[in-house]
């Protein structure tokens, strides 16, 4: 079982369903993804598992009407819980230095002319500007 940012394949694969959902969802809509679309011929006390893991890891919403079915959200964009999940990633793993994580990504450490023009356009594009400005 493969690790998505501290989602396991199944819970990555749901939470990509409600990322492209437009609207909430209903359970049966959700099954109907898990079992048509992917194949996992899950019964519905399993569905229920994961859409539970998901609401208690804050990544699902749940709209509950009285006499209405209950729908279910993604309560965090796909690009939110990215960016949370690399950060968590160079907090933990390289005691905060988004350098350390950048050394760890270039192969035998060796980047190509070409590949350091365009990282250098990047930062330049990222960096707060000077202030030489007098007051």
């Amino acid at each position: 079982m493969n690790n998505h940012l501290g989602l396991s394949d199944m819970e990555f694969d749901l939470m990509s369903f409600f990322w492209e959902q437009t609207s909430p969802v209903t359970f049966a809509q959700i099954l109907d993804f898990c079992n048509d679309v992917k194949g996992w011929n899950w019964a519905k006390t399993t569905a229920h598992t994961y859409i539970t893991r998901l609401l208690h890891k804050n990544l699902l919403g749940m709209n509950s009407t009285k006499g209405m079915r209950r729908t279910y959200f993604a309560k965090i964009s796909r690009e939110a819980f990215m960016s949370s999940s690399v950060q968590e990633l160079v907090d933990v793993s390289f005691s905060g230095s988004i350098k350390n994580l950048l050394l760890s990504l270039i192969p035998n450490n060796r980047l190509t002319r070409k590949d350091v023009e365009e990282l250098h356009k990047i930062l330049d594009q990222l960096a707060e500007p000077d202030d030489t400005s007098e007051n």
